[in-house]
């Protein structure tokens, strides 16, 4: 099967980009923060990994809207 190539805009490209580089940042910082028995610092960490997902989620819905 053959797919079609599609044309993002670079910035559309880019936030998809660091959508998945901080979603996998959250994933490390939940996994570290579980492993280490949740400390403070680690969980801090965490709920603003969380805040700085939905960001970058919101500004890649909004560059790939038509």
């Amino acid at each position: 099967l053959r797919f079609a190539q599609s044309s993002l805009p670079s910035t559309c490209s880019a936030m998809l980009h660091g959508l998945g580089v901080v979603a996998w940042g959250q994933v490390t910082l939940g996994v570290t923060t579980l492993l280490n028995l949740v400390p403070v610092p680690l969980a801090s960490a965490h709920q603003a990994g969380a805040l700085s997902l939905m960001s970058v989620t919101l500004a890649a819905l909004h560059c790939l809207r038509p």
